[in-house]
């Protein structure tokens, strides 16, 4: 009895159990079911050509405020992400929101890949979306209606003018400155000859008191201004052909001085000549200084003295000699040379004012180094801002954009390395090397081991031979933008310019090296750490850097 009760109780908790296990297995199974219901992915195309882009879509039908995470990074490997589109929301029959999410995929290598099934979380929940047969096919070439032609030449192309309008913005004005400056310098000057024309002292001072009686100075009682140039005529006439000191010396000065000519017989001086010469300075002396007036009628009266006084003194002086006939054209020569000179001074002196006042606006305006660039020139910024040209190098190519288009150059392979290999290079460079390129090519036999890092060490080690040493060595990951992955190796190293001197220069490399196979392609880079326009260089063309298969090449 108490045996069957047991067996009972056994078989109750085991019909419990299984129960128990039934529901949760019908539990589970439902969940599954519908979760699997609320995620869907579909693909547009299951046939590519290499390189075609296939369109991945995920649907997903989550609660109002509900968490959902899509799968992101290389998820889809073996297949490539090209681009992850931004989640859409799409209206539903139901309560639920509908989330849409697209991916660009694509494969560069021919054959046939499985996109892997692919995570999506919604809240706590994770589903898996079903895996897609994907084939990719590669491009037929039609190789026996196509012709082949033989390479073509390298063309210069044009130089680009297209910019110099804005440089003439600032040389016009500039130009039309200095040329306005200049012609009134020169006109001025013409002037100032003219007025400075030699005149004999005779005739000088006769005009001098000729024009003193056509102005106005008696009328309107200016007897200051009036013996000021009465005085000044006769001073000048005497200033050259008797005393060279007559302008600066005082009236007794003066007179003394006559007195001593007239004593030692180098002038026929009468005694009255200069009393009466003497009275006219002193009087002219009280009316400059003292500011007395003269009586009425004398200062006509001593203008009329003044002028038989020059006439007297022109009697009295002996002829003048050779020599100092000669004296005075070399003083003319000498005041012809001093006012050229001048001239010239003052001609250089303002064009570099007009250039520095121009140089301190564009300063102000554009910048220092816009305005040294524009003065003194820069080659790297011209490249950098020039017209770039994208060719394709080796086979299977590297397609590059650079500011000049690289020439081939001969590779010598050491002694151990030939015929185990090819290689093949192209090269262009900056004079001087502000700036170097270099592409290389390595063709590899096939199943051949190849350690890059080993390559590129040997690569450094041979620049070094050759003046370049590497003092920084870093290594990170590369990907171009059609997708291709290599190796970058970069950092800083020193140039050796003149190993006597002992002058070396710092800059910055760059390596991208890609190895498919038994092929390897590199792109080396250099350039002066001090030249952003270098370093804009070096960027823009490790950013153009594409592969181009070598199924596609066949």
């Amino acid at each position: 009895m108490n045996t069957s009760r047991q067996h009972n109780f056994n078989t109750a908790g085991i019909s419990k159990s299984a129960l128990f296990v039934f529901f949760l297995i019908c539990f589970l199974f439902t969940t599954s079911s519908q979760a699997q219901d609320d995620v869907r992915a579909t693909i547009d195309s299951t046939s590519i050509l290499i390189g075609q882009q296939i369109n991945y879509k995920i649907e997903v039908l989550a609660n109002d405020g509900e968490a959902v995470v899509f799968p992101e990074g290389q998820t889809f490997n073996p297949l490539e992400v090209i681009e992850s589109y931004k989640i859409d929301t799409a209206s539903s029959t139901s309560a639920r929101v509908k989330l849409i999410k697209r991916y660009g995929l694509t494969q560069f290598d021919s054959g046939r890949y499985v996109i892997p099934k692919q995570k999506i979380i919604i809240g706590t929940k994770t589903v898996e979306t079903d895996t897609f047969l994907v084939e990719v096919n590669n491009v037929v070439l039609d190789t026996v209606n196509q012709g082949l032609y033989d390479i073509k030449p390298i063309i210069e192309l044009p130089r680009d003018y297209s910019k110099w309008w804005k440089y003439l913005l600032w040389i016009i004005p500039v130009l039309i400155a200095i040329a306005l400056f200049l012609w009134f310098l020169l006109r001025r000057h013409k002037k100032q000859k003219e007025a400075e024309k030699y005149v004999p002292p005779f005739e000088q001072a006769i005009a001098t008191l000729n024009a003193l009686d056509q102005e106005d100075y008696i009328a309107q009682a200016k007897y200051k201004e009036y013996y000021t140039v009465l005085t000044d005529a006769i001073r000048r006439y005497y200033d050259e052909k008797v005393y060279d000191r007559a302008m600066e010396s005082t009236t007794d000065e003066l007179i003394a001085r006559l007195e001593m000519e007239r004593d030692s017989g180098h002038i026929d001086f009468s005694r009255e000549t200069i009393v009466k010469l003497k009275d006219i300075f002193k009087r002219a002396d009280l009316i400059k200084f003292a500011r007395v007036n003269p009586p009425e009628g004398k200062a006509q009266a001593d203008r009329l003295s003044v002028e038989e006084i020059v006439k007297e003194t022109k009697e009295a002086l002996p002829p003048p000699t050779v020599e100092e006939l000669m004296k005075q054209e070399d003083y003319r020569e000498a005041l012809s040379r001093k006012r050229k000179r001048k001239l010239w001074l003052t001609a250089i002196g303002g064009v570099l004012a007009i250039l520095l006042v121009a140089t301190t606006v564009g300063i102000v305006v554009k910048g220092y180094s816009e305005v040294k660039d524009f003065v003194f020139g820069n080659m790297t910024r011209e490249l950098a801002e020039g017209t770039w040209i994208t060719s394709e190098y080796g086979a299977p190519s590297m397609i590059v954009s650079t500011p000049k288009v690289l020439t081939r150059q001969e590779v010598v392979l050491p002694p151990e390395a030939q015929g185990q290999m090819e290689a093949t290079s192209f090269a262009w460079s900056t004079v001087p090397a502000n700036v170097s390129i270099l592409v290389f090519q390595f063709k590899f036999p096939e199943n051949a081991e190849v350690k890059v890092e080993q390559l590129i060490a040997n690569q450094l080690a041979t620049f070094e031979q050759n003046g370049f040493s590497a003092d920084v060595v870093k290594n990170e990951k590369f990907k171009t933008p059609n997708g291709a992955e290599g190796l970058k190796t970069f950092g800083k190293g020193t140039q050796i310019i003149d190993e006597e001197k002992e002058m070396m220069d710092s800059g910055e490399y760059a390596f991208l090296t890609f190895q498919s196979e038994s092929v390897i392609q590199q792109l080396f880079i250099s350039w002066h750490d001090e030249d952003p326009y270098g370093k804009q260089i070096a960027e823009r063309v490790m950013q153009s850097v594409e592969l181009q298969a070598k199924e596609e090449e066949k």
